[in-house]
């Protein structure tokens, strides 16, 4: 079990590696007050061989916990880094199944969010 700020730590590292990935729209919640214990990490992609390509490169970076859902036909990955979901989407996907809207009242800026928590 990690605490809070071995939490904090992983949820900047991956922000940080998929903007040096030249991520675009990266987005971020926090979903641990809907008894979720977790953060969703949403980020798009041109196309399916680049989803797969960050995929990839935040497998290699970060232990992924079981499958890579969505991996093979590579429209929606989703990466499961306990406890930072990460979903890659193409940006068509990423525009029909709008998790931004679904989730918009969870959403988070993490530099923000993490020294927000540090000063509690």
């Amino acid at each position: 079990v990690m605490n809070e700020k071995q939490i904090n730590e992983k949820l900047m590292a991956i922000v940080e590696s998929l903007k040096n990935a030249k991520c675009k729209d990266i987005a971020s919640f926090d979903l641990t007050d809907a008894g979720e214990e977790k953060f969703f990490v949403v980020v798009s992609a041109p196309n399916a061989d680049e989803t797969k390509r960050i995929a990839d490169l935040m497998c290699e970076k970060f232990e992924c916990v079981g499958e890579k859902d969505g991996y093979f036909k590579g429209e929606w990955i989703i990466l499961n880094f306990e406890p930072v979901v990460l979903h890659i989407f193409t940006q068509t996907n990423r525009t029909k199944y709008n998790l931004d809207r679904l989730y918009k009242s969870k959403e988070i800026d993490v530099l923000k969010y993490i020294k927000k928590k540090k000063s509690k």
